[in-house]
């Protein structure tokens, strides 16, 4: 089987995406948790973001990571369930863990306290039920 053609670049499909969304790069970029200055520069291809932060924007965007990245593939990410956004893929998930090790007992608490008070919003706005 081939594999998909790659048509476009990550700066002509994101900067389409922020043009489509009629939001100010002010507005993206604290959506995205990155400063104007960074979307401005992925707008116009000076800079790109790394792994994680494709998969963020994909996920933000409801588009493919593929997609996303210039290739011929479909834009939309499928749905896992339509009153759910698409999961968020944590790539450093082990790492996270690893560094855990290492953590003071105060350092450890401060995440674990930001992680619940994360998981509690999330229910709150029905976007997971656990």
């Amino acid at each position: 089987m081939d594999k998909p053609l790659k048509i476009m670049t990550f700066r002509d499909r994101f900067s389409s995406l922020v043009d489509e969304s009629e939001k100010t790069t002010i507005d993206l970029a604290k959506e995205l948790h990155v400063s104007n200055q960074t979307i401005s520069a992925w707008k116009i291809g000076t800079r790109s973001p790394k792994e994680p932060t494709i998969i963020a924007i994909a996920n933000h965007f409801g588009v493919t990571v593929e997609w996303l990245m210039g290739f011929d593939v479909e834009k939309k990410a499928p749905e896992t369930d339509s009153n759910r956004k698409m999961p968020i893929i944590i790539p450093n998930t082990e790492m996270f863990m690893k560094i855990t090790n290492y953590m003071s007992r105060e350092d450890y608490d401060i995440v674990m306290d930001i992680f619940n008070k994360t998981i509690e919003k999330m229910k709150e706005k029905g976007l997971i039920d656990l």
